[in-house]
């Protein structure tokens, strides 16, 4: 058995030459990339040891983290806003200010955020497509194009 196949002239056919090629180019690439990793890993670093004076400080800092993780991130991400950021809602009468605050509290920014439009907005005044879809929100509700929010996510109650 030969180790390739020949083609009708007697060669070796271009095709799995390059096939060849590129498996190899590809194994030394990988190869490579062994070389370049630490040697250390996060778990296996050193870590600091605290002299007991240090104790405090690091007690307070410790139950803030804390705190503040234990707030969860998708509950302030979506949590509700009465004000949006930078747009003045003081011309919309009751509805249609009810009915554009339900909709920019409901609707998820696609930036990747993970906020509401509302919340992208107050979080971060540059955020291009947050600004865009508010505007084309007001926009809109100004001109009476949407004058329901029915399924629309309501206001909490306090």
């Amino acid at each position: 058995m030969k180790p390739f196949r020949l083609n009708a002239s007697g060669r070796v056919s271009p095709i799995a030459l390059i096939v060849i090629a590129a498996f190899i180019v590809g194994l030394a690439a990988w190869a490579a990339s062994w070389h370049r990793l630490p040697l250390q890993t996060a778990a296996s670093a050193p870590r600091k040891i605290l002299a007991p004076e240090d104790t405090a400080v690091t007690d307070r800092a410790i139950d803030r983290a804390l705190a503040v993780t234990q707030l969860d991130s998708v509950a302030y991400k979506s949590r509700w806003l009465d004000q949006v950021r930078g747009f003045d809602l003081s011309s919309l009468d009751a509805k249609k200010r009810e009915v554009f605050l339900r909709f920019a509290n409901a609707e998820r920014c696609t930036c990747g955020c993970g906020y509401t439009l509302a919340g992208c907005k107050a979080s971060d005044m540059t955020c291009e497509v947050s600004g865009a879809s508010l505007q084309a929100l007001l926009d809109s509700v100004r001109a009476g194009r949407v004058t329901s929010a029915r399924g629309v996510r309501s206001r909490p109650r306090s």
